[in-house]
């Protein structure tokens, strides 16, 4: 328990220092953070006229448009502005700099999500309340829906940064796994950001058991919409699976790794 405690110590440390890192440019930190909001909203309203434009989809309404960016946008913010490290785990294996993590005594995976932080990820925290706060209030959401909605974003969190972990663990698989990794992320973030009312059949099993995309915003907002205590325990129990599950890759992945030290030659 006690090491448990000094982890969460050294990451809200390690957060705080990047953080004060970036924001020593504050116009640039600043224009980061107002720039990916501006960039959010446009998405949301692109979204919102399409509904608008062709009716409701499967009981999906625009407002629920919001509410679905809302939980894209917050986890996606919480999990890259605290961790964005993760998304450089194929850079540090391909360069030889992951060495480095290896030989320190905080716990490893801990160490490289704090490694690096990107300020325009604020933007998109937000963004993403701002978005829920107004979920909120367009569907005059009760205590138990605001309630739900904050459990519901833990476990959208944990989802995101489950697949995450995964998906960047590839990097031990290939000598340069970047595109299978940016590719296989982008799979699941651009589906988590689509239209929820667009799955159905086969492809709403596969995007949530297998590429848990529908598990960031369509499964949360048809939560709150419908009050499903059977959605809900399906949502909590494959976070926590995803979550576990891209540990166990992490670590499988670390146990291949072999050190990259690069030595060249002059001419």
């Amino acid at each position: 328990m006690i090491s448990v405690i000094r982890e969460i110590r050294f990451a809200w440390y390690a957060t705080i220092k990047n953080i004060q890192s970036s924001a020593e440019l504050r116009a640039s930190f600043l224009m980061n953070v107002v720039g990916m909001a501006i960039n959010n909203t446009s998405f949301t309203l692109l979204w919102i006229l399409f509904t608008q434009s062709v009716g409701n989809i499967n009981g999906w309404a625009p407002k629920d448009i919001v509410g679905l960016v809302g939980f894209g946008t917050l986890c996606f913010g919480l999990v890259f502005s605290i961790g964005d490290g993760i998304r450089k785990l194929p850079e540090y294996v391909s360069s030889g700099s992951f060495d480095r993590f290896m030989l320190s005594p905080k716990n490893l995976l801990l160490r490289i999500a704090t490694s690096s932080f990107n300020a325009s990820t604020l933007g998109d925290v937000v963004f993403g309340i701002i978005c829920l706060t107004l979920y909120g209030f367009l569907t005059d959401a009760s205590g138990l829906q605001i309630a739900l909605m904050f459990l519901l974003i833990i476990f959208t969190t944990l989802t995101f940064l489950g697949v995450a972990i995964a998906a960047n663990s590839l990097s031990f698989l290939f000598v340069d796994a970047r595109a299978v990794v940016e590719g296989t992320f982008d799979l699941f973030l651009t589906t988590s950001l689509f239209h929820g009312g667009a799955f159905q059949g086969f492809l709403r099993f596969f995007f949530i058991l297998i590429i848990p995309a529908l598990l960031v915003g369509t499964l949360p907002v048809e939560i709150l919409k419908e009050l499903s205590w059977i959605k809900l325990i399906l949502t909590g129990a494959l976070s926590m699976g995803w979550f576990i599950l891209s540990i166990k890759i992490f670590e499988k992945g670390v146990r291949k790794y072999e050190s990259a030290n690069f030595i060249t030659f002059g001419v």
